[in-house]
């Protein structure tokens, strides 16, 4: 497979901060509160993408006594990367940006939090792709879902820290970037993803899990009452019904 899909895929998905960040400033309050929207399709997208089609795949490469190990394996080595980069959360940033040293350590933190996670999401993408282009897909919709939500979040973060509408532009998209050379990393290496498909994938999927379920998840709960619920509910289940039919796709298409 030619490396210029997964390259693409990886602009593509890297667009996710301008998406983000246009939606701030041509929607401003309006796009904060359409991101609780975004969340729970991209939860579905997420949950979709690791249990119907990353944990198959990995499956049909490796016993099921070695998948599900490695599977808990993902979700507690993103707890330590939580744990590592627990800055980059939105609900972390709000409290305490009142002085300038303040404001400039918050905005620094974030952005090299997120260049480091878009880092390994290019490195899951990359690797994605070398297995098939369905699973390349299947992965690039997953973690676009759950960036566009993040990044609109992360774009608002560096406005009220008082940074300019054009430097916060420049700088969120650039943090974003940095999916790319995980991208050209792990599709360049493609020979080693392909022998060691039977333990990428569950960790991968594992990883994925985690971000629905523990960062995700808990922003939901702030929308109570039962319209919210069910309309939460559908977007979930239209997020895991995309990741679905992409599995349905030729795997050599």
């Amino acid at each position: 497979m030619s490396w210029i899909w997964p390259l693409l895929a990886g602009f593509l998905v890297s667009s996710a901060a301008l998406v983000g960040s246009s939606a701030i400033l041509l929607l401003g309050q309006k796009a904060e509160q359409a991101s609780t929207w975004l969340l729970s399709f991209a939860i579905g997208t997420l949950l979709g993408a690791a249990t119907l089609g990353l944990l198959p795949e990995a499956l049909e490469h490796a016993p099921a006594e070695r998948v599900m190990p490695l599977l808990l394996s993902g979700m507690l080595a993103f707890i330590l990367l939580e744990r590592v980069l627990r800055w980059r959360h939105p609900h972390e940033h709000h409290a305490g940006l009142h002085h300038p040293e303040v404001e400039q350590a918050t905005a620094t933190m974030l952005l090299w939090g997120d260049a480091v996670h878009n880092f390994i999401d290019g490195l899951v993408l990359g690797a994605s792709f070398s297995v098939s282009p369905a699973a390349g897909l299947t992965a690039s919709l997953a973690v676009f879902a759950h960036e566009v939500p993040q990044e609109l979040s992360d774009f608002a973060i560096l406005l009220r820290t008082g940074m300019s509408r054009r430097r916060a532009l420049l700088l969120n998209y650039l943090s974003a970037l940095s999916l790319i050379p995980g991208v050209l990393i792990a599709f360049m290496g493609a020979s080693f993803w392909r022998e060691s498909i039977g333990w990428l994938l569950p960790l991968v999927a594992g990883g994925f899990i985690y971000i629905a379920l523990a960062d995700l998840v808990p922003a939901l709960h702030h929308r109570r009452g039962v319209r919210a619920g069910i309309l939460q509910m559908l977007l979930l289940l239209a997020g895991i019904l995309v990741p679905w039919g992409l599995g349905r796709l030729p795997h050599g298409a």
